[in-house]
């Protein structure tokens, strides 16, 4: 199983993320959103911080955890590569966050990200295959 795949969109980009648990599901978008922003592998978990969102379910958890680690990576310069949550009652998430900051000789910026979009947004479980799966469209 694949943590997440990337996928074409007009002008935006698509993110399909897969977890045998829900937190697996969250932590592998996050993975896959700063994939998005820059080359992962070179992005080491030198610095941790502590995270706490709320959301209204857990389909609005999912989208305001994605926009706080584009907050975060805006506000803080630093970009993100190792992602430990745990989710409570679907509608609260804390957990850490790990990466680094942004240096010029190191990191390149691949994509601005602006936000993540309700559009054409799902989050399922399939019984069969007991995968969770996410596809967000990223406004970049």
């Amino acid at each position: 199983m694949n943590k997440f795949d990337l996928i074409e969109h007009t002008a935006d980009i698509g993110l399909i993320a897969y977890g045998k648990t829900k937190e697996e599901l969250f932590e592998n978008a996050g993975e896959g959103l700063f994939s998005i922003i820059t080359d992962i592998d070179r992005v080491s978990p030198v610095e941790e911080f502590g995270i706490s969102i709320s959301g209204e379910s857990l389909e609005d958890l999912f989208i305001c955890w994605l926009n706080e680690l584009i907050y975060f990576w805006e506000v803080n310069r630093v970009l993100l590569c190792k992602f430990k949550v745990i989710i409570k009652e679907d509608t609260f998430l804390k957990g850490t966050i790990s990466g680094e900051r942004f240096e010029h000789s190191k990191h390149t910026i691949e994509h601005g990200v602006k936000a993540v979009t309700y559009y054409d947004f799902k989050l399922e479980y399939d019984r069969k295959s007991n995968i969770w799966t996410a596809k967000v469209i990223i406004d970049v």
